[in-house]
């Protein structure tokens, strides 16, 4: 199956199939999601003046009461639907000859087919450097009914690097299978064989390693020095189904498979201590305070994780925040930044990177 196949999609929907009256009328009272104007618009188009002074649940018992079709239940959604959260990133480095045309016209073809599904795409590119920006729609049926359009816009990055491509991306699955597409497709015109290297642990089944894995990617940010740990998750895989043949009593299938641990210093405390140095249980991610070495001494609360816990794999990073230093003190935090997103994401994979390196 071709890349055209398996993103392809229908253009229209899937639409919510339904929407009682009830469930138009609870959307559109909320004042401070559907505004004036969504309202307005949804009256001009049954050809209909509506006056600013007439009460708003009075709008929408009437509008309640029409028939509504696909438009009508779009347009309300994109007021109602849940507003994405920043992603955590990947980054997959392509090591070996790669001509900048053919990785353009990889691109190119991709974005065509994005398209094509249903999807908006467009490219910049800053010299040999790429950028592919997906706008796409996905439904999630578990909520609520107007609820459940989420719009999302992707970014791939791709920067030209000595010996090769480093492409940075969010971690998801419908980024990563168009980030994967790529990379075949650039790979295969390439006139030499291409190394693709990625963060992961999957070779390294030692818990004790895993975990070692993570206290050196934190400690060995290069600029910035650690302050504190503040969260950390680790893990025990569930038994095999050949150990599973082995428990005779229930008390044998107790099994607690995640940890979380969350405070001042976590990684110095006991109880962590304990679940690692037993061999069972390991770091899968790690939400740190770090702040940097030179210039303003800004506190920085990073997050490092395996998407894929038990064999250690899909690696991403997180700028959580940013911390500033006000003459010696750090009131509150406020969103990062582009620049500092770029900064921290590429400091903590060149980290991870060595740590991986060093236990291999």
């Amino acid at each position: 199956m071709d890349g055209v196949e398996r993103m392809k999609k229908r253009k229209f929907g899937p639409a919510l199939y339904f929407a009682s009256d009830k469930n138009v009328f609870d959307a559109l009272v909320q004042k401070h999601k559907v505004d004036a104007q969504t309202l307005t618009t949804l009256f001009r188009n049954r050809n209909t003046i509506v006056s600013k002074a007439t009460d708003r649940e009075v709008l929408a018992d009437y509008f309640s009461r029409l028939t509504h079709d696909y438009y009508d239940h779009k347009l309300i959604s994109e007021k109602i639907g849940i507003a994405p959260r920043r992603e955590r990133s990947t980054t997959v480095e392509l090591v070996g000859e790669l001509d900048v045309n053919d990785v353009r016209s990889a691109i190119e073809e991709l974005k065509r087919e994005i398209i094509e599904s249903g999807d908006n795409a467009y490219i910049s590119r800053d010299s040999d450097n790429f950028s592919l920006t997906i706008q796409y729609s996905r439904f999630d049926y578990k909520k609520s009914e107007f609820a459940q359009l989420v719009v999302k816009d992707a970014v791939i990055e791709f920067t030209k690097t000595e010996n090769g491509y480093s492409i940075v991306s969010p971690q998801n699955d419908f980024t990563n299978e168009i980030r994967d597409e790529i990379v075949s497709s650039i790979t295969t015109q390439a006139p030499t064989q291409i190394e693709k290297f990625i963060v992961t642990l999957f070779d390294k089944p030692s818990p004790q390693i895993r975990t070692k894995f993570f206290i050196d990617l934190v400690d060995g940010l290069d600029g910035f020095s650690k302050r504190d740990v503040t969260d950390v998750y680790v893990y025990k895989p569930k038994p095999s189904d050949e150990d599973k043949d082995d428990l005779t009593s229930d008390e044998d299938e107790t099994h607690i498979e995640k940890v979380l641990l969350r405070g001042n210093g976590v990684n110095r405390s006991g109880i962590l201590n304990d679940l690692v140095s037993s061999d069972t249980y390991f770091i899968v991610k790690i939400c740190w305070l770090t702040k940097r070495v030179l210039g303003n001494g800004d506190i920085y609360k990073l997050e490092a994780s395996f998407a894929d816990p038990k064999d250690c794999h899909k690696f991403s990073v997180l700028l959580k925040s940013v911390h500033p230093n006000i003459d010696g003190k750090f009131p509150r935090s406020r969103t990062p930044l582009k620049p500092e997103i770029d900064e921290l994401s590429k400091a903590i994979e060149t980290s991870a990177k060595k740590a991986m390196l060093a236990i291999k």
